[in-house]
């Protein structure tokens, strides 16, 4: 007996699990994709379903396959790898130079 999650649910739980383990705002992520703030939320909320399109988007932004984002509790077993360790730490000093960056300039 299969308790199977609804992919929407699969989907969305896996995009702001990464989404956060990696720091970033929903606005952030937007900023990333292309796609619109309130998008993110609709979607991490459950109102919206994101296109494929999205989708693709989402997972590259996130640093992950987009096969990734329709794993059940794949976000939790993608976090003990290296290579999203590495994706973290990398995504972290880039935002901290992009904020020291930008504030050095808006002076």
């Amino acid at each position: 007996m299969m308790n199977e999650l609804p992919i929407e649910t699969v989907i969305r739980e896996n995009i702001k699990t990464l989404r956060k383990r990696l720091g970033w705002s929903q606005e952030f992520l937007a900023e990333k994709t292309g796609v619109s703030a309130p998008y993110i939320t609709q979607i991490e909320v459950g109102k919206r379903a994101p296109s494929l399109d999205v989708v693709e988007k989402l997972a590259t932004a996130l640093g992950v396959e987009y096969k990734v984002l329709f794993e059940p509790n794949n976000s939790k077993k993608h976090s003990d790898t290296s290579e999203f360790s590495k994706h973290i730490l990398e995504t972290k000093l880039i935002s901290a130079i992009t904020k020291t960056i930008h504030k050095e300039f808006s002076r």
